[in-house]
């Protein structure tokens, strides 16, 4: 997989995702200059659709399959903020690219913000309960 990842001071996101390299740089070059210097094209090996990009303040964004998904629920404890959010989780499906290249438009995919509410719902109910959720 091939992902353009952006960060500009304290703001990161994920300006695309591609699965053929040739379509990542042709995609890439059409980032205007302007936006191009905070720009990083980085290769994932061993993931496929779908996957799933976890976001958290202050660290690098993961790129995780199923598996590894239900492990980070699984090791995610409850906190004493109930406001918190531990992580947002994006579920990759397909390609994304932003209409206006290299812009952070991380919000219109799918994704979810992980609470307190979620981990405990998920020791309820499991994976299930991410199926039900629609992250798988």
């Amino acid at each position: 997989m091939f992902i353009i990842i952006a960060t500009k001071g304290n703001w990161k996101w994920v300006s695309g995702v591609f699965q053929a390299e040739d379509v990542a740089r042709q995609y890439m070059d059409l980032i205007p200059d302007e936006l191009k210097g905070y720009q990083e094209f980085v290769q994932v090996e061993n993931i496929t659709y779908p996957f799933y990009i976890i976001e958290r303040q202050e660290s690098p964004f993961r790129f995780l399959g199923k598996d590894e998904v239900i492990s980070l629920f699984e090791h995610t404890d409850v906190s004493d903020d109930e406001d918190e959010v531990h992580f947002n989780i994006y579920t990759i499906d397909f390609d994304y690219r932003p209409r206006k290249p290299g812009t952070d438009c991380m919000g219109i995919l799918r994704h979810d913000h992980v609470t307190n509410e979620w981990i405990e719902m998920y020791r309820e109910e499991g994976a299930e309960f991410l199926s039900k959720r629609k992250v798988f």
